[in-house]
């Protein structure tokens, strides 16, 4: 049998949708002891059906209740008094997170997606750079509680945001990178992140931006086959995933599909 290439798995999150009461509290036994509620339970599953995937992301999109909750001076997500956080429940699901995977990032709504409104600074740019300097703040208490790091997932490319927040720790996930300003993007972030399917989109944003990884949505071993031939060579490559329905399954087959034939 030909050698096969491994090429890393990196999980961008999995949605976990809200699980019925009998099987919620049937949980929640398991926890005595322990600080739980319906979002821990979303983060252990979104987390465990991971498998086999080298970087994996608890969390997702619905983990915008929880990170909501931690800034202060809002009311019904309109800041309206002195702006600032309460890091200490998100503290704690970091540490929840590293328990169970040491290697674990958090995947988390971009600032945009939590749809904060200003009724007190008075100015667009500034109300902006605000939320995201305290989204900041914010996801490093969770990193100094021990993840590794952070997914953003974000519907629209901001100048702002990607400015203060996008680093070594801080990925920015376009979740519809047909429609997302990759180029905005590629200006702060140098991951590349594309659907297998729209790969022949990858020479031109190689060739005019500096690209470290390409990382591949849904991608069959062809797919990272032609990357490696073409474009990068398969240390720079990972295969990419972000989940909304059938998680296990759907973990489970991205991981078996890495492989390049040698």
């Amino acid at each position: 049998m030909a050698r096969q290439i491994r090429i890393p798995v990196r999980s961008f999150g999995s949605e976990v949708g809200t699980p019925a009461v009998p099987e919620l509290a049937e949980w929640l036994k398991g926890k005595r002891g322990v600080v739980a509620d319906l979002t821990t339970y979303r983060l252990e599953r979104s987390l465990d059906v991971q498998e086999g995937v080298a970087i994996p992301a608890a969390g997702g999109v619905f983990y915008g209740e929880r990170l909501s909750g931690a800034f202060l001076g809002m009311e019904d997500g309109v800041l309206v008094g002195e702006p600032g956080i309460d890091p200490a429940a998100v503290a704690d699901d970091a540490r929840f997170v590293r328990a169970r995977r040491k290697d674990a990032w958090v995947a988390l709504p971009a600032p945009r997606m939590l749809g904060f409104r200003d009724a007190c600074i008075g100015e667009e740019e500034e109300f902006s750079e605000t939320i995201a300097d305290l989204y900041a703040r914010l996801a490093r208490e969770m990193r100094d509680a021990g993840v590794q790091g952070h997914v953003l997932v974000a519907d629209v490319a901001d100048a702002i945001e990607l400015e203060v927040l996008a680093g070594r720790k801080v990925l920015f996930f376009p979740r519809n990178p047909e429609t997302f300003d990759l180029e905005l993007l590629l200006e702060y972030q140098d991951t590349l992140v594309l659907p297998a399917a729209a790969l022949d989109r990858a020479p031109d944003l190689m060739d005019r931006f500096r690209v470290r990884k390409l990382i591949l949505l849904d991608a069959e071993g062809t797919d990272l086959a032609a990357a490696a031939a073409e474009l990068a060579d398969p240390d720079m490559l990972e295969a990419g995933g972000y989940c909304e329905d059938s998680c296990s399954d759907y973990w489970k087959s991205l991981v078996e599909r890495a492989l390049i034939p040698r």
